[in-house]
């Protein structure tokens, strides 16, 4: 399994892709709001880090065999957006928990938001290194776990 983040110019060439991918395996869990950020995201916000004046964002992409398994993406260290979405023939392998140390990495810091009724994304976060520090109202309505690397 190869997991990288993409560049600028990658981003422009594989946007359709990804979309396309997160519409097909994100299971209708993804929210309004975080596929806008990523539907808004400028190819130059890839290049910028936390550590600088403007929070960066991060794509990041597992491939096995030529194929793309799974998509992760973070828009001002997870606050603005954060999500993941794996293809089903790859849940369950840890590919999920491999493209958020990779977005933890490039960002250098990254929080995450799941519904309380989303066990395997948890199981997901805790994999990483997240640790769960809150429980808030999600923008559904459930309760949410606020994650924190």
């Amino acid at each position: 399994m190869q997991v990288k983040l993409l560049s600028p110019s990658q981003w422009s060439s594989a946007k359709e892709r990804i979309t396309r991918f997160l519409y097909r395996y994100g299971d209708s869990r993804l929210t309004h709001a975080g596929l806008a950020a990523l539907n808004d995201l400028r190819a130059s916000r890839l290049t910028a880090s936390s550590r600088g004046a403007e929070a960066g964002a991060a794509v990041a992409v597992a491939i096995k065999d030529g194929k793309l398994a799974a998509v992760a993406f973070a828009d001002d260290g997870g606050e603005r957006a954060c999500f993941v979405v794996v293809s089903p023939e790859f849940r369950g392998q840890g590919v999920g928990s491999l493209l958020l140390r990779a977005l933890h990495r490039k960002l250098g810091r990254l929080t995450c938001s799941v519904a309380s009724d989303n066990p395997s994304s948890m199981n997901m976060c805790f994999r990483a290194g997240m640790k769960a520090v809150s429980l808030h109202t999600g923008p559904t309505g459930k309760p949410t776990l606020r994650f924190e690397h």
